[in-house]
């Protein structure tokens, strides 16, 4: 989800993405790295919403892999919803498996109506972090827990210029919460057992990873599908992105909450 209107993904960008981290992912570490965020928080049986689901991968993880009763994705993005019900409808699990194209704002959905809400490296594009934890607070049960994983930032310092230009250079819109501030955040709105995990180390090798294989491996297939300027532009991200990893402004982290009985 962002806090705008306007489609961010097309298709030639859900393609290039997917050549690296799997198909039906989009953010960083693909399948491995969504289950490292699922294996702290239990969801057999359990029904989950999924908060910028992206193209239903990692709904399919939940539900084949780790038993959930039913998740529901939603996402803003139209062309990511459409790819996402096509990949679940190949899976056989879509009696299980739905998702919902939503507006910024507000959830559309009822209170209290889900045991746990999982996101991965989709709550950076929503400005009103304020408004947004409330509502993942509102929609949990008593008792109830979030799985998060989100690129942030250390601290509430302010960007250097060099996180200005790697966020310029992802063509994205980008509100990064840091490390203290979620904490602060969750507990304003009323979650407990709050835990964040600094993964600045882990990315920082995952993003040099990344890149080798872009510029080595798969450097045809990218410069077919995109075209030689749109395949420098994005290697230039990468590098960007490893600059602010290295220089530990940027912290991709995961956080852990539960909602009190």
């Amino acid at each position: 989800m962002n806090s705008t209107e306007l489609p961010e993904y097309n298709e030639e960008l859900l393609d290039y993405l997917q050549l690296f981290r799997g198909e039906g992912f989009l953010s960083p570490g693909g399948a491995e790295e969504t289950r490292r965020v699922l294996d702290r928080v239990e969801i057999t049986g359990r029904d989950v919403l999924e908060v910028g689901s992206g193209l239903g991968g990692c709904c399919l993880i939940m539900v084949a892999e780790r038993g959930a009763n039913c998740v529901l994705g939603i996402d803003i993005e139209g062309v990511v919803i459409e790819r996402a019900v096509r990949l679940v409808a190949q899976s056989g699990f879509q009696d299980r498996i739905t998702f919902q194209q939503v507006e910024a704002g507000p959830l559309p959905v009822l209170t209290a109506a889900y045991d746990v809400v999982f996101s991965k490296d989709a709550l950076c594009h929503i400005q009103d972090k304020a408004m947004l934890y409330g509502e993942l607070f509102r929609v949990l049960k008593p008792g109830g827990s979030i799985a998060i994983g989100d690129w942030m930032i250390r601290d509430d310092e302010g960007h250097s210029a060099e996180m200005d230009a790697f966020i310029e250079s992802t063509g994205l819109s980008l509100f990064l919460d840091s490390l203290t501030g979620v904490r602060t955040k969750l507990e304003a709105v009323g979650f407990e057992q709050i835990e964040v995990v600094n993964r600045n180390a882990w990315f920082r090798q995952e993003a040099r990873a990344e890149a080798n294989r872009l510029e080595g491996e798969l450097a045809a297939a990218v410069v077919s599908l995109r075209g030689q300027d749109a395949t420098d532009s994005s290697n230039e991200c990468q590098h960007q992105m490893i600059k602010v990893l290295d220089s530990g402004e940027f912290c991709p982290a995961h956080f852990f909450a539960t909602k009190p009985f």
